[in-house]
């Protein structure tokens, strides 16, 4: 005859049940997480630490401020990118380039266009470290703009679209403006652990395919360039030219 669970049992079997649900919806499933399968479409839980707590637009410039630098940045990359503004940029002989260097936010390898905070998340940090502004996404130079990508739900289920805001970081006149902004395409790639960031296609992203870089003997090839990159529930997101261009 089975013997009644007492209280001590019964509060194992709740703790028991509720770790395995946590585990189940925190991350794609195990079964798939590098496994090189691509994981299903599966509403998601994982640390958002970039969720906003309202909408951007409803931050001061000097809360922005403090939330973005309470946040940790890993992962990133730094790269040469065509530059606007100069004579020198222009054309398929271009002399002239810029830099620029893209960090995700740390722990945050998981975002979905089907769990999305419904304020957006701040997905990358991206700073100018050229001398002139870059030609896809505008981003000026000097120490005192940053620019992050903030990612949040689209008006239809399961997608998403991003947009890239500019703080203004001088002490005493702090203050934040969207840039640009487009849609967020999801990559379907095989989901791989760890916040990254970097200047990629989900082509370029792919298993198989080395990643890109961008050098100033490349400029007279190519008159397009890679958009934002950042690890996400499906392999990898990618913040798409403005208005898909």
């Amino acid at each position: 005859m089975t013997q009644p669970l007492g209280r001590t049992g019964l509060h194992i079997l709740a703790l028991t049940a509720s770790t395995a649900v946590l585990i189940a919806c925190a991350k794609p499933d195990a079964r798939t997480a590098d496994s090189g399968a691509a994981p299903a479409k599966v509403m998601s839980i994982a640390p958002q630490p970039g969720a906003l707590g309202k909408a951007v637009d409803q931050y001061s410039g000097d809360e922005l401020f403090d939330f973005a630098h309470g946040l940790a940045f890993t992962g990133g990359n730094e790269r040469q990118r065509r530059c606007r503004g100069r004579a020198e940029c222009r054309g398929p002989r271009a002399t002239r380039s810029t830099r620029l260097r893209v960090d995700a936010v740390d722990t945050q390898d998981s975002l979905s266009a089907g769990a999305m905070p419904p304020n957006g998340v701040i997905a990358a940090r991206v700073l100018n470290r050229g001398q002139v502004a870059d030609t896809m996404y505008g981003m000026r130079p000097g120490n005192q703009y940053e620019y992050y990508l903030i990612v949040s739900p689209g008006a239809q289920p399961g997608v998403a679209t991003w947009r890239l805001e500019e703080l203004t970081t001088t002490v005493g006149s702090r203050s934040h403006r969207s840039l640009t902004s487009g849609r967020m395409t999801e990559c379907n790639h095989p989901f791989k652990r760890g916040a990254r960031a970097d200047f990629k296609t989900c082509a370029e992203a792919a298993p198989v395919v080395r990643p890109a870089s961008f050098s100033p003997s490349a400029l007279p090839q190519t008159d397009g360039e890679s958009p934002i990159w950042v690890a996400c529930a499906f392999g990898c997101c990618t913040a798409d030219p403005p208005d898909g261009g």
